[in-house]
């Protein structure tokens, strides 16, 4: 029986009063006798025609417990629903409904997992992000943003979803199947600049101090000759880079270093272009061995847009000023 509408019943004791019986009423609205009936008796005790307001089931939580099951869990981010409802003895499902239901409503989300930065790192941070606020883009496009990246053949990351029927989580079609080694990997090397890209370098082994300046003196400074004097060279803080024969080789070369403050990933551009390139290498190629891999990223880094390129180099102001506005902290970038 359809359940009638506040305007269905105010027209249906209207209709009785203009002298319809109950039947006729009740095959108008296509409903029971005994709705007509209810529907009267309510009318005639209350005067109104709405439901009567129900008690509900008794909240397991009070008004006091739901704002300290909101602060404690804005204190801390990592408290589970599962400690706090244990705490107050109600189910976790009640604390998400209190926490989704607060003033500002808090849901569970997969954390964001950034560089371990104490107060000094910090402090480092802004302070650079400071000196350099004023740069043009002009300045920046001068840049030669560089940087390695390890890739795995086997990559997991936790994101990709399946579509299957219930219980059937672990049927062989349902399950995606990694080596828990990552079954081998591939470090390159490579540098941006402006809308332009180096070679990619693919580096065997480890980098050492020794090896890092072959990759230097075979694809930096050919990289550099063509662009002259203005060119400014960027890279971290790892301990390749800042060797003493790595410092000496770049001042023998003339090569022009900018200073780079330490656990910085969201300031270097190019961080996103080994996003880039990784996630076309794997839904672009089949990749089942390393050797499939590093030819992947290869033909990917070659593939890259330099629109792709200099979109990422001239949001170098957006990532200072966020950086500025974080306090020296993390940043979406």
């Amino acid at each position: 029986m359809p359940r009638l509408s506040e305007d269905q019943r105010n027209q249906a004791i209207g209709m009785l009063n203009a002298g319809a019986i109950v039947n006729d009423v009740a095959q108008h609205f296509g409903c029971s006798l005994q709705t007509i009936h209810n529907l009267v008796s309510r009318y005639t005790a209350t005067g109104s025609v709405r439901d009567r307001q129900r008690p509900g089931r008794e909240r397991a939580t009070s008004r006091r417990d739901d704002r300290a099951i909101t602060l404690a869990h804005l204190r801390n981010r990592f408290l589970s629903a599962t400690v706090t409802a244990r705490q107050l003895g109600v189910s976790a499902q009640t604390i998400r409904n209190r926490l989704r239901k607060s003033h500002f409503p808090l849901r569970a989300r997969r954390p964001y997992t950034g560089p371990l930065l104490t107060a000094r790192h910090r402090a480092q941070r802004l302070a650079w992000c400071r000196r350099h606020r004023l740069w043009r883009r002009a300045q920046w496009n001068n840049v030669i943003f560089s940087d390695e990246s390890r890739f795995r053949v086997s990559f997991a990351d936790g994101r990709v979803r399946i579509y299957r029927r219930k219980n059937g989580r672990f049927a062989q079609c349902c399950v995606r199947e990694a080596d828990r080694f990552g079954g081998g990997s591939v470090m390159v090397w490579g540098g941006i600049m402006g809308n332009q890209k180096t070679e990619l370098v693919v580096v065997q082994g480890h980098v050492n101090a020794q090896g890092y300046i072959d990759i230097l003196r075979n694809h930096l400074l050919p990289f550099m000759q063509n662009h002259g004097p203005q060119a400014i060279f960027q890279h971290d803080n790892a301990r390749p880079h800042t060797a003493r024969v790595t410092t000496a080789f770049l001042a023998n070369n003339n090569v022009n270093v900018l200073p780079w403050p330490a656990l910085s990933p969201d300031l270097n551009p190019i961080e996103h272009i080994w996003d880039e390139i990784g996630r076309r290498a794997r839904n672009n190629h089949q990749i089942n061995s390393i050797h499939d891999l590093r030819q992947a990223l290869l033909l990917e880094w070659q593939a890259i847009p330099n629109d792709v390129i200099r979109h990422y180099v001239n949001s170098m102001r957006r990532r200072i000023l966020a950086c500025i506005n974080s306090n020296g902290s993390h940043t979406r970038y």
